[in-house]
């Protein structure tokens, strides 16, 4: 009987004994999990950015459009690896993982916010697509225009008149040199100073057709079909003007080199002390 009673007195400790053994493995397992959620969202992170450099310097849509939908997707992996990760946390009740988690959302967070403005800029190609419009469409019609005017040199007998013809050539293709410069400009007044110019020429040419037609020394097949030629490449350029006024390569990649790349470095900062809050171990003081 006294061996009885001692062995009903240990028994009450070793249940205890054993439930603290299962409770420090379980710890000691979500731990680790932690660890590895911590790794996967390090690593999405950086793919994330990566996408969205890629779409940012991207030089067609589909490119652009395809890395974007990447760096979604991975910001979506961050965000299902961060809610794991919360729960985890919460069933340890460790403050200081609890307070590191909260920063790195909030730093995430500011990166999300950021990412989504970045990528909407990325995959509009203002920019791009300004300069492609004025690099076919607008060359045709410039080249219209030109070829019109030289085939009026054919037909025109006046000295003065031929100078104003070569004149309205040069002046022409002077707007487009200030068009391609319109492009890449993230200056406002620049690219207002560069409009007004090209308005200047515009008009210049416009006077030219003007005293041409009037002149009567050129048919008027041939005169209306240089003036459309005209009136398309002048449609053409102010549709550049327009897209590149968005500017939304130039601003996407302004964001990506200086905001991006410093919100980047906050979040990661905030993932390292989170990380070296975990690995602290299942047995830090609450």
């Amino acid at each position: 009987m006294r061996g009885l009673r001692v062995t009903t007195r240990i028994v009450p400790y070793l249940l205890i004994a054993l439930a603290a053994s299962c409770s420090s493995e379980s710890a000691t397992v979500r731990q680790s999990r932690k660890q590895h959620l911590i790794d996967i969202i390090r690593e999405k992170l950086l793919e994330s950015v990566e996408a969205e450099k890629t779409a940012v310097l991207a030089t067609t849509d589909d490119e652009s459009q395809a890395a974007a939908g990447e760096a979604k997707s991975d910001e979506s992996a961050v965000n299902t690896a961060r809610g794991e990760l919360r729960s985890l946390i919460a069933a340890d009740a460790r403050r200081e993982e609890i307070e590191k988690l909260d920063a790195f959302d909030a730093a995430w967070g500011d990166l999300e916010r950021l990412d989504e403005r970045l990528l909407g800029l990325a995959v509009a190609n203002t920019n791009l697509k300004a300069t492609q419009l004025l690099s076919h469409d607008g060359s045709v019609a410039l080249d219209r225009f030109v070829d019109g005017l030289s085939a009026m040199q054919h037909t025109i007998t006046d000295p003065d008149l031929l100078r104003l013809v070569g004149g309205t050539s040069s002046a022409a293709f002077r707007t487009e040199g200030l068009l391609f410069a319109h492009i890449p400009s993230a200056d406002e007044a620049e690219m207002t100073q560069l409009e007004q110019r090209i308005q200047d020429l515009r008009a210049q040419v416009d006077r030219a057709l003007s005293t041409i037609r009037e002149s009567r020394q050129v048919s008027p097949e041939l005169f209306a079909s240089t003036a459309a030629a005209w009136t398309e490449y002048q449609r053409l350029a102010a549709e550049v003007v327009r897209l590149s006024r968005q500017n939304s390569n130039v601003i996407s990649f302004d964001v990506s080199v200086h905001q991006k790349r410093q919100a980047t470095k906050r979040c990661l900062s905030a993932l390292a002390e989170l990380e070296g809050a975990v690995d602290v171990g299942p047995h830090a003081p609450r």
